[in-house]
């Protein structure tokens, strides 16, 4: 009886041994964490760098949806500047990370705590299988501190740095009643985007009249494409109708400095204008005696005899010109609609396909893939090649989706031989479809429903 507890005891052992690693597997969850980057005293005003991370175990199938939020009083941006790949080790399992920043910019003193917005993607939870994610933006929180003596010195912008430059687009010393003058006002703020740059405010003297232009914003990055500054343009029109002398007011921005902690100013010059009267022309004495101009020509014709052969002629040109005018129209939609149907055709999407993959950008051969997939609605490619496509395609395939979702280093990636590998299975079903057939006007639906088909 005993011998038999003993053998029990040693199938349960290995029973667990065996499952441990299953139940490690599954103990490993997606998470996401947050940190606010910045040092010191925040500000009003003062741009807010939020980095995100989501981690997953193993890799990443599609790459994760970051939302805007609502932030009261406080705008937030998510810059186009692309994502960060991450590879770590969290409590002995390897995960596989996305790192996108926030920008947040809050506009009063108090306590902020980011909302708990969802971000979605799907991973391979267990190699070889994609199963759907979601994490919940983690509660983080950062204080924002008034600024001193904002109430008496309106200072509302935090900068680490602002400047101000103006350029005029002639002599203001050398005008004349009538002329124009063109002002250009550069406000370059470091730290700050340019949408954040508060408006500048332009005065005209009395007599002067004034026209704004629409500003031109820009914002400044490093080759990387890392933030670095923000810069609005603005560009106004002074109309001197008036001789005289004109003073037009300096271009002043308030701006707070988060090291100094004091409120500074930068400015553009008054401008001093100078207008002349306008020169007058010397009228003439007497006018001068009128010319005898030979008869023109066309006055001789006899019009009588050549207007029933003009009239003849205007009624053809009136007819070829409507015929022409009312099947433009028709020959031109006809053209538009062939040029779509050829663009939109499978056979497009998969050139364009073979054209990414002669480049070295895997993201871009992964957005044309997928294209060519949704038009084709073949299902999962992964699941496409295991059903029709030979071993160096499937190999090809999955080497490329590990590259692109697992964070791996995807510079000896071989997106030729992906190419290669696709184009050889789909020209075997092209050709085994012929056979049946006897033509070929598209590539059909290979997989027209994905839960319908249920063989291999």
């Amino acid at each position: 009886m005993s011998r038999c507890a003993s053998v029990f005891r040693c199938m349960a052992a290995v029973v667990l041994l065996l499952l441990a690693p299953i139940a490690a597997a599954h103990a490993a969850d997606p998470f996401a964490r947050a940190s606010v980057d910045a040092q010191g005293t925040i500000y009003p005003g003062q741009q807010v760098t939020v980095t995100v991370d989501v981690l997953v175990p193993n890799f990443f199938m599609s790459p994760p949806q970051f939302p805007l939020f609502d932030l009261p009083n406080a705008v937030v941006t998510l810059p186009d500047s692309g994502a960060e790949n991450l590879n770590e080790t969290v409590d002995g399992e390897s995960f596989a990370g996305i790192r996108r920043s926030y920008l947040v910019t809050p506009q009063a003193a108090g306590d902020y705590v980011l909302p708990p917005v969802e971000i979605t993607f799907t991973y391979a939870a267990v190699p070889g299988q994609a199963s759907p994610g979601k994490v919940t933006l983690p509660p983080t929180r950062f204080t924002v501190t008034a600024q001193p003596g904002a109430e008496t010195d309106g200072a509302s912008v935090t900068a680490a740095r602002v400047d101000v430059e103006q350029a005029l687009d002639r002599d203001a010393k050398a005008m004349k009643a009538g002329d124009t003058l063109v002002r250009t006002v550069t406000v370059t703020a470091d730290g700050m985007q340019a949408m954040m740059i508060p408006e500048p405010s332009f005065e005209a003297p009395e007599g002067v009249r004034i026209y704004r232009h629409d500003p031109k914003l820009e914002d400044q990055r490093t080759p990387r494409g890392e933030f670095v500054a923000g810069r609005r343009t603005d560009t106004v029109t002074y109309v001197f109708e008036k001789a005289g002398n004109y003073s037009l007011p300096a271009v002043e921005v308030h701006w707070f400095d988060p090291q100094s902690g004091k409120a500074e100013t930068a400015s553009a010059p008054a401008v001093a204008v100078t207008v002349a009267e306008a020169a007058a022309s010397n009228p003439a004495i007497a006018p001068p005696a009128p010319v005898e101009k030979p008869q023109p020509a066309w006055t001789r014709i006899d019009w009588r005899r050549w207007l029933p052969v003009a009239g003849f002629a205007v009624a053809v040109l009136a007819a070829a010109g409507w015929l022409l005018l009312s099947g433009l129209p028709r020959l031109l939609t006809h053209l538009r609609a062939r040029r779509a149907e050829r663009e939109n055709s499978e056979p497009a999407y998969f050139r364009r396909f073979e054209q990414a993959c002669r480049g070295r950008d895997a993201r871009a051969v992964h957005a044309r893939l997928d294209a060519w997939a949704r038009r084709c609605e073949i299902g999962p490619v992964a699941e496409w090649l295991r059903r029709n496509g030979d071993d160096d395609a499937r190999r090809a395939y999955a080497t490329f989706e590990k590259s692109v979702f697992g964070g791996a280093d995807g510079a000896a990636l071989d997106l030729r031989g992906l190419g290669t590998g696709l184009a050889r299975t789909r020209h075997a079903l092209l050709a085994k479809q012929q056979r049946r057939a006897g033509h070929i006007q598209a590539l059909p639906p290979l997989n027209p429903r994905w839960a319908d088909n249920s063989g291999g």
